[in-house]
């Protein structure tokens, strides 16, 4: 069983680069996380399928079909920012 202590906290705020106030919280909190896991480590699971996804059917997609769109001006006219007939963005690249 793992034990949450100040060594594993100071280990984790080390790798989050995160500090943390309510310590004796956390590290209650972590450990009834922990504990639950260890209940469900319990449970027997020999000769059941894993499952990869809760949804067993697989997703239908439509059939995918250009469209010509008949008002394409308007369309233009919506963007926030355009230059010409394109988007306008900002740059990636600084």
């Amino acid at each position: 069983m793992i034990k949450i202590d100040d060594k594993l906290i100071d280990h984790l705020s080390k790798l989050a680069r995160l500090t943390f106030e309510e310590t004796e919280r956390l590290k209650s909190d972590l450990q009834k996380i922990i504990d639950y896991f260890e209940i469900l480590s319990e449970v027997d699971t020999e000769g059941i399928k894993p499952m990869y996804t809760p949804i067993e059917e697989p997703c239908k997609l439509r059939e995918s079909e250009p469209k010509s769109h008949e008002n394409v001006e308007a369309i233009i006219e919506n963007f926030p920012e355009k230059e010409g007939r394109f988007i306008k963005v900002p740059s990636i690249y600084g």
